[in-house]
């Protein structure tokens, strides 16, 4: 087990550069760049951004997707004390403002967008809504009104840079991201610069990384996942980034052909997107040999599937914004049946439990209630939302993750769901997760979520809202059919809804207020409030 560093996003930046000075940091397109290289551009980046009246303890934003440029640029503004703030590239500008209002962010900074948009527009639209301080374009967006940040380089702040990079201490805040608003709206979440160094190290044990290997980058950048799993651990052991063309699976698949990636971390939904691609060939990834799954719940049955498709050994995880990104992880040798079934257990120089949903008492293994974790990992909190931070860390230092799982013999978590998504009918605690896996394992169902829907009667009934893929057909008769050898007879749904989509965060995750509002209205039921 790595001991815990002590050290800023800038000093690992420059130990790596120092250790692996030629080794290949960024792979992109045409574009190569060594980790001395990325040290470089990262000084002229910094120098840039004091250029524009950026300082310690400044915010800035970044509109971008994974690239060379923002990559230096992220490192750049933590390199000199100041926070970068993480926005969804999918955003409106009236939801952009939202974000910059609330964490009181002057500054914005545009890179290239996933599906196409103007960094010039995005800038005019956002703008006309807020007040900055100051805005640039990242090199590669290009725009004819805004300036460009290498514009503002200045070599003679080189000095001032080192300065201030020695002043930053690893407990300031490095980051600020924005959780998915899957059931309420985002709130910002403040990262140390320990937790984020950390996350990465560990999690590079984790995969058992090293300089040779070579990450696919198949994440945007503003997700905490891909910060962790990606852009930390690599450059924890001087690996090589490789970034496609964008995320679409063709680009992902042709980047992994040709730089040999060795290392794969994706939500459940990419990883069955590449595989179910009709010109996927196994040969065509025989490089790849491990990379972490998480950020949505999946069935055994799809794990399995898609390491048999890959020919990687893949690590099953739990993580969530308020804990950097992972808080559990499946050893690398455990075998099959611990990797799909669970998630693991707590990872190194975590302290967890899962403690009564009444009480708050810590429960024996097999018992099933809340996952609660402290240590390096958690957030600093919320930014300006104190009640919340009250409401997610007690006394003790404990983050309350909201999921639900229990423990076994040999510290493994088995997943049950989400407490806020908790259906109670007549006094029973249904975990629509478990509902959700014995659905999904029908081959004609593309996506569902399950929800609690209003009963006079009950209280809560449980609705199953389907997605079937196309030319498909299902009937409630054949679903309960299905059901009725896995589940009990009062958690199989008495509502079923085949929808053409569920409605989605701009992360991908399911809206679940809005999933169950939706249920209550088709329905013709009466919706209150859920407690």
């Amino acid at each position: 087990m790595l001991p815990l560093s002590d050290q800023t996003v800038g000093e690992l930046l420059r130990q790596t550069a120092a250790q692996y000075p030629q080794r290949d940091a960024i792979w992109h397109r045409s574009v190569v760049w060594s980790y001395r290289q990325l040290e470089q551009e990262t000084q002229r980046a910094a120098t840039a951004l004091l250029a524009m009246g950026i300082g310690p303890g400044d915010k800035v934003a970044m509109l971008a997707e994974v690239e060379p440029d923002a990559v230096s640029v992220y490192y750049a503004i933590q390199m000199i004390g100041a926070i970068a703030v993480m926005l969804n590239t999918s955003l409106s500008a009236e939801e952009i403002c939202a974000r910059l209002t609330l964490t009181e962010t002057p500054y914005l900074l545009v890179g290239c967008s996933y599906k196409g948009g103007s960094a010039e527009e995005t800038l005019l639209g956002v703008q006309s809504k807020y007040a900055l301080r100051g805005c640039a374009v990242i090199a590669s967006a290009r725009s004819q009104r805004y300036p460009s940040l290498r514009s503002y380089e200045d070599p003679s702040l080189l000095s001032e840079v080192s300065r201030l990079e020695k002043a930053v201490t690893a407990q300031q805040t490095a980051v600020i991201l924005f959780t998915s608003g899957s059931s309420s709206l985002p709130k910002a979440v403040m990262s140390s610069h320990s937790s984020r160094v950390n996350g990465g190290r560990l999690q590079a044990e984790d995969m058992r990384a090293t300089f040779e290997d070579k990450f696919c980058v198949a994440m945007p950048m503003f997700h905490c996942f891909c910060i962790s799993v990606n852009l930390m651990s690599a450059l924890a052991v001087g690996a090589c980034l490789c970034i496609p063309a964008d995320r679409h699976t063709e680009s992902i698949l042709s980047t992994i052909s040709t730089c040999g990636c060795t290392i794969l971390s994706c939500v459940p939904a990419m990883f069955k997107a590449l595989i179910s691609r009709q010109d996927f060939s196994a040969e065509s990834v025989r490089t790849l040999r491990t990379g972490i799954i998480g950020g949505s719940s999946y069935p055994p049955e799809l794990f399995v599937r898609i390491e048999k498709a890959l020919g990687m050994r893949l690590l099953s995880s739990l993580g969530q914004t308020e804990c950097t990104a992972g808080l559990t992880i499946c050893d690398y040798d455990a075998p099959l049946d611990i990797r799909s079934r669970t998630v693991g257990h707590f990872m190194s120089h975590v302290e967890g439990k899962i403690v009564d949903l009444k009480t708050g008492e810590a429960l024996p293994a097999g018992k099933v209630g809340e996952i609660c974790v402290r240590g390096y990992l958690l957030m600093q909190g919320y930014y300006n939302c104190p009640e919340a931070n009250r409401t997610i860390l007690d006394a003790d230092g404990f983050l309350h993750t909201g999921d639900i799982g229990s423990l076994d013999e040999a510290g493994n978590i088995t997943l049950a769901g989400r407490l806020k998504e908790l259906i109670i009918r007549g006094g029973e605690n249904i975990s629509p997760c478990e509902i959700e896996t014995a659905l999904s394992s029908l081959p004609q169902i593309r996506q569902c979520k399950v929800v609690g829907v209003p009963d006079e009667h009950y209280g809560e009934e449980v609705c199953a809202c389907l997605c079937l893929h196309e030319g498909q057909t299902l009937t409630e008769a054949e679903i309960r059919d299905h059901l009725k050898t896995r589940l009990a007879y009062y958690k199989i749904p008495r509502y079923f809804l085949y929808l053409d989509a569920l409605p989605q965060t701009a992360t991908g995750k399911i809206r679940i207020t809005e999933t169950a509002e939706l249920a209550a209205r088709q329905l013709g039921l009466t919706i209150g409030k859920k407690q």
